[in-house]
């Protein structure tokens, strides 16, 4: 009975202040691949509280939890933080995650808690372990809402910024199949831990692994009409869900669907999606869209529709590509439409292996009259507009050339 009551007043004290109370806590969303020597890291640690701040790794994404866990644990004590690896996982430690979402010692060690590290692996476990059966938050998960409601940092990499959004992608098919019949009720999208607020979309790898589509199809599901795509070797610090700032070598895409027109039933076609790829440094308002560029590119703007821009002489009159959701593919689309003499490019996606079996997309991005950015380490682009279009390839797609 005991243990009863104190799971119960540990809930009601992790839980009422934050009904209360807006959240002064930050979040630090990285995309994945997140390297040591990435300067999250340290950032990290200073929005936790500086040098000795408790920051507590949850490695219950990961595969080797304790492995994956204890590695960050290290190199967070490396940098001065006070971590500690949360003992939260289905595999390699003694005790059952849900004896720890329920103990008194780890809920209050969460409530005063500076920051908390979620590791990558498989976003549904974090759902399954701080979730109760109807969706509701644990003792623990409470805990770490009050916390950041506080003050206090999240941070995840991986699938541990998959479950900043309210919704997130689980278990997605393979982009083509998504784009031409949809998600798969039950399994490609879920609930969330919902971090960021009800009102921004987060995916991951983004620009690494061409995810754009499938983060459009998840949106339009679950009705949200903004998304965050965070590439890998990059973090996306927010602070108090008001402000954030893009650190790291890749970039953040910024998805914009409000005025954008999505036609009925599949396959996916929408068109007038506002896109912007944001770098190293640069700062977002996350209220009225303003973008504020970083330090290192203020002073080199590009700006198309103003006298006297110059096109890049080195890219070709027409841009396109047939496979727009190669790698990496689609930020050097974005950069080069920005700079290129006609301002658009033409992208397909398609089954190579056997065309015509089901629907092809074309992807258009165009510059527009409000279209700018600046040049750097890696270019700042603002306000393309993208369209996306089912096609149907030939069948064969080729043929071999006669003489």
């Amino acid at each position: 009975m005991r243990r009863l009551f104190l799971c119960l007043l540990a809930f009601l004290l992790t839980t009422l202040p934050t009904l209360a109370e807006p959240v002064k806590g930050s979040l630090l969303i990285a995309g994945g691949d997140f390297r040591m020597d990435n300067p999250g890291w340290p950032r990290l640690v200073e929005l936790a509280g500086g040098k000795g701040a408790t920051i507590l790794v949850l490695p219950t994404g990961s595969g080797d939890p304790v492995g994956s866990g204890g590695r960050i644990v290290d190199h967070l004590r490396g940098l001065g933080a006070d971590a500690l690896l949360l003992p939260l996982a289905e595999k390699g430690f003694v005790r059952s995650p849900a004896d720890i979402v329920t103990d008194p010692v780890w809920i209050d060690r969460a409530r005063h808690a500076g920051g908390f590290f979620l590791v990558g692996g498989d976003q549904s476990r974090y759902t399954a372990v701080l979730l109760g059966p109807d969706g509701s938050d644990t003792p623990l998960l409470a805990a770490i809402r009050a916390a950041h409601a506080g003050g206090a940092v999240i941070a995840g990499s991986s699938a541990g910024a998959a479950i900043m959004s309210a919704t997130m992608i689980k278990d997605a098919p393979e982009t083509l199949d998504l784009l031409a019949t949809g998600p798969v009720a039950g399994r490609t999208l879920g609930p969330g831990l919902g971090f960021i607020g009800p009102d921004w979309f987060v995916d991951q790898h983004f620009l690494a692994r061409g995810r754009f589509a499938r983060t459009l199809v998840a949106m339009d599901t679950a009705g949200y009409k903004r998304g965050l795509g965070v590439d890998e070797n990059t973090a996306l610090i927010i602070r108090e869900r008001k402000m954030a700032e893009v650190v790291g070598a890749s970039g953040v895409v910024v998805i914009d669907t409000r005025p954008a027109r999505r036609s009925p039933g599949w396959p996916f076609a929408q068109t007038g999606i506002v896109l912007s790829l944001l770098r190293d440094g640069d700062r977002l308002d996350l209220a009225s869209g303003t973008v504020t560029p970083g330090p290192a590119r203020a002073d080199a703007p590009i700006l198309p529709a103003y006298p006297g821009f110059e096109p890049d002489p080195e890219l070709p009159a027409t841009l396109a590509t047939g496979d727009i959701l190669a790698p990496w593919q689609f930020g050097r689309l974005m950069a080069q439409v920005l700079e290129s003499r006609k301002g658009e490019a033409t992208g397909l996606a398609f089954d190579a292996a056997d065309p015509a079996r089901r629907p092809a997309f074309r992807m258009r991005l165009t510059r527009r009259a409000d279209s700018r950015g600046w040049a750097g380490d890696g270019i700042t682009v603002l306000n393309l507009t993208m369209d996306i279009t089912p096609v149907r390839m030939a069948d064969p797609l080729f043929r071999p050339l006669r003489p």
